[in-house]
């Protein structure tokens, strides 16, 4: 014989069970992390001060050179005055990009960070600086996310490519697909680093391919181009070059960081100082 009101008490013991698991689950949570936190505390990615939350300490962040108007709408140097809205040289010869935007000025202080990002295996900084440039790139609409490739050779030194580390993590922000397989660095160059940027141009030319497997991918789409500094722009405009190439409609350059440049004097043009 079923006793009444049987399925409601049930029901009730059930519900019951539940939040107290439930409970008990975020206690658990609650405790491991505070665990953690005293085993493992955050600290500033720059200095190593500890810190209440993951990124940089006060002071840090006070150093950082944010990367804002005025500026070029095509390669993104800052301008002195807000009388133009393109530099001398997009002007004379615009690059294979539609846009670059960085998030922050590569000086002697954020050296620092990209370095240990880029060379001391500090991946963790992959997902701040991701945010960083999720934010600055939020007005932008993109089809597809692509890092730029490092050679395999360099990357079996390395063991990681910062770029794919970046894109991955944008491509979890904002939900656009990232594809590190369709651009390839098919030829290894020496080092960019301390070239002018006429050398820049001629080492890194014909040294980027595309995955004909891939090929297909960028038909018609706009690109995001994710790279972790930009210099000359040398590098990524002739990504930009062979992406176009293969059918891709738009291309749009974000790096963490652009080299601390002179700003443009529109007499002048950019004066862009090597890393």
């Amino acid at each position: 014989m079923i006793l009444p009101y049987t399925d409601s008490i049930l029901s009730f013991i059930i519900k019951f069970d539940v939040a107290i698991g439930m409970a008990l689950f975020c206690f658990i949570k609650e405790q491991l992390l505070n665990l953690r936190d005293i085993c493992f505390p955050m600290c500033c990615c720059s200095c190593g001060e500890m810190v209440d939350s993951e990124g940089l300490c006060p002071k840090c962040w006070k150093r950082i050179k944010w990367v804002s108007d005025p500026r070029c709408r095509i390669c993104g140097v800052p301008f002195e005055l807000d009388i133009s809205s393109l530099c001398p040289q997009c002007i004379s010869k615009p690059p294979h990009f539609d846009q670059a935007i960085s998030v922050f000025e590569y000086d002697d202080f954020s050296k620092t960070m990209i370095l240990k990002f880029k060379h001391g295996d500090a991946t963790y900084m992959g997902k701040l600086l991701a945010v960083w440039m999720h934010r600055v790139a939020a007005g932008l609409t993109a089809d597809l996310i692509i890092p730029v490739p490092i050679h395999f050779l360099k990357r079996l030194k390395r063991r990681y490519n910062q770029t794919e580390l970046l894109a991955m993590e944008l491509e979890r922000l904002c939900g656009v697909p990232q594809e590190p397989r369709i651009l390839e660095k098919e030829k290894q160059t020496s080092p960019q680093e301390g070239l002018t940027r006429s050398t820049r141009l001629r080492n890194i030319k014909g040294s980027f391919g595309v995955n004909p497997g891939y090929a297909r991918l960028l038909v018609g789409k706009k690109v995001i181009l994710v790279d972790d500094v930009l210099t000359t722009g040398a590098t990524v405009n002739e990504c930009a070059r062979i992406l176009k190439k293969h059918g891709a409609e738009k291309v749009m350059v974000l790096t963490a960081a652009r080299v601390n440049l002179d700003r443009v004097h529109l007499s002048t043009g950019p004066l862009l100082q090597p890393e």
